[in-house]
């Protein structure tokens, strides 16, 4: 009985550090063994939360993402304490002995010895008296000093990413004058017909996108920070970047503006978004038993939303594609490849529709 319940206190601790070593030193999206499930989990259970509680979906689901830190944090230093607790539990009374003399065997005494072992608080009441006892204290506190360091780091690098993508989401805020839309990105940047400076602010946007996508694999905590303020939401920095560089292809002249729609910058800006939607598809939202069902109706608001945002480029002087209904057939051709994705990423996240593309009327 002793044997199996110190192999199972190995066990939990191997777990913790596992999961410790790939979220915080192999960070990359899909090869925790905890936090990855607990982060879906939690962010089920605010859902869940905030459809019952009569509150604002956006005060409750904002406090997700601090909330599953300080659970997924709680939980790596459980399981290090239970399962040291399970090891040395039945070795309590005989290599574990009080120095108040009598010592209480019983497993809250052994989380204790475990707990003040982790966190190299000393060795308190209860000493080791066996030299196997001694380094397995000396290896609890060496863990214990290790995991409080990662752990900082783990946070400092959390909430440095996160600033970089709340920069990045407000830069895009302003660039649209706060309407969210890509076509009002391109007029600004492009007024008065010139587009030859553009090609740089496309490639500052796709560098900026694909910081985001690095940032997105090494922590995947980072979708359930979700802010009350729409223009932080991951859905919207996605559809300015999607529908910018869509646009980008389908909408100039491509005669004219050649450099730019076939440079690097405009297929990093659309590779980079689209890998960004595909994996956070594919990890994070939940399995589709159906095809995410186009119709004409959802085609006509596209094709709305293209002759609309020709008319804005060219009352900026920018030359358009010649051949309009050619033009709006890419890109309803484009956005087929992104839409699909981009609607469920933002259902997922509690956001409306109106939220993401308040520009887009059907």
């Amino acid at each position: 009985m002793g044997l199996l319940v110190q192999i199972v206190g190995v066990g939990l601790v191997i777990l913790s550090l596992i999961d410790i070593y790939l979220t915080v030193l192999f960070p990359r999206l899909g090869s925790s063994l905890l936090s990855l499930p607990l982060g879906k989990g939690m962010w089920r259970l605010f859902r869940l939360l905030a459809r019952t509680v009569p509150c604002k979906d956006e005060k409750l689901l904002s406090h997700s993402g601090p909330t599953l830190i300080i659970v997924t944090v709680t939980l790596w230093v459980s399981l290090l304490i239970c399962g040291f607790a399970l090891i040395v539990w039945f070795d309590l009374g005989s290599a574990i002995q009080s120095n108040n003399g009598w010592t209480d065997t019983d497993f809250v005494s052994a989380l204790y010895y475990s707990g003040f072992s982790l966190k190299t608080l000393g060795t308190g009441d209860l000493l080791p008296k066996t030299d196997f006892q001694r380094l397995l204290m000396i290896l609890e506190a060496a863990l214990g000093f290790s995991i409080f360091t990662l752990t900082i780091t783990y946070l400092l690098s959390i909430y440095s990413a996160l600033i970089r993508r709340n920069t990045f989401a407000l830069s895009l805020h302003h660039r649209s004058a706060g309407t969210a839309d890509a076509a009002e990105i391109l007029a600004r940047l492009g007024a008065s017909g010139e587009l030859s400076g553009v090609q740089q602010d496309i490639s500052d946007m796709a560098r900026d996108l694909i910081n985001l996508l690095e940032s997105q694999h090494s922590y995947p905590a980072l979708l359930f920070f979700r802010f009350r303020q729409a223009y932080y939401a991951l859905p919207r920095i996605l559809i300015l970047a999607m529908d910018t560089a869509t646009l980008i292809k389908s909408a100039l002249n491509t005669e004219k503006y050649r450099s730019l729609v076939h440079s690097t910058a405009v297929a990093e800006l659309w590779g980079g978004s689209l890998q960004l939607l595909t994996e956070l598809s594919s990890f994070f939202l939940p399995k589709s038993r159906s095809n995410f069902h186009i119709n004409e109706s959802l085609e006509q608001v596209w094709r709305k939303r293209y002759y609309d945002a020709v008319e804005k480029l060219r009352g900026e002087g920018i030359e358009t594609a010649i051949d309009l209904e050619t033009g709006a057939c890419l890109y309803i051709s484009l956005r087929r490849k992104w839409n699909p994705y981009l609607t469920r990423l933002a259902n997922y996240m509690g956001y409306n529709w109106s939220e993401i593309a308040p520009f887009e009327k059907s």
